[in-house]
């Protein structure tokens, strides 16, 4: 029993990872296959992806009862309530005094600071990768879920033309909808407001790997809101690349 629910929780994460790089190779097919231009986007532009986020809500109403096993680690089965209680106050106070001196940062270095948490983020996803081997796969769907909707940039035709404003956006591509989205409420375009994509990015992989230690339906949930997040904001991106 305990095999067969292993094995299903792995082919559920090939199939995110499957799903991700399936969809971001289709997005560029897609945008042909609506008929759109700048001049007149066709309403399956949103009809589909409304019509996609609909069914996996209604996927996560149901996943509560599906037969799926959460994980605990043999780590934290062994500590005591109170090791648990301290450690949460302290990490809580450290929480609490980085959050404050960050938010300063922030104010007067927005780039820098939202550097150093992507660096930060993505050290803390590797470290968490080396310290639980049985996460692995579920980290890689992240990634995957995060990243591949935008694969269909290496077979772009005019990739050497988009290619030095790439590598500087690459590592906040995860959050270009929604930092588009903030960006507009603080009227800045997408190379100001490039910082808090790298921001939302940082924050996106942090809650990935906190869902992931809560269990797999918790995880399974998150990833479905993470590749819709990265296929809308490829397909936006891929609309921002023609104009």
């Amino acid at each position: 029993m305990e095999i067969a629910k292993l094995a299903s929780r792995i082919s559920t994460y090939l199939l995110f990872i499957a799903a991700s790089l399936l969809v971001g190779w289709f997005i560029p097919r897609f945008y042909i296959w609506t008929d759109s231009d700048q001049s007149r986007p066709s309403p399956l532009l949103w009809q589909v992806p409304l019509g996609s986020i609909v069914v996996s809500m209604a996927f996560c109403v149901v996943l509560p009862w599906l037969p799926i096993a959460n994980q605990t680690s043999n780590k934290t089965s062994n500590k005591t309530s109170q090791q648990r209680l301290l450690f949460s106050i302290r990490t809580l106070l450290l929480i609490t005094a980085m959050v404050a001196v960050a938010i300063v940062l922030l104010a007067k270095f927005p780039l820098l600071v939202s550097g150093i948490a992507m660096v930060g983020a993505f050290m803390y996803l590797i470290a968490f990768c080396v310290s639980n081997p049985q996460h692995r796969l579920a980290t890689s769907a992240l990634v995957a879920s995060m990243t591949l909707p935008y694969v269909w940039i290496v077979d772009y035709d005019e990739l050497g033309r988009i290619l030095p404003d790439l590598l500087v956006m690459f590592a906040g591509l995860p959050a270009f909808l929604p930092a588009a989205w903030l960006g507009r409420l603080f009227n800045q375009n997408m190379h100001d407001a490039f910082w808090l994509a790298l921001l939302l990015t940082a924050l996106e992989m942090v809650i990935g790997i906190w869902m992931i230690r809560l269990g797999p339906k918790p995880t399974i949930a998150y990833l479905l809101l993470v590749l819709h997040v990265s296929a809308l904001g490829s397909l936006g991106f891929h609309m921002a690349v023609l104009a």
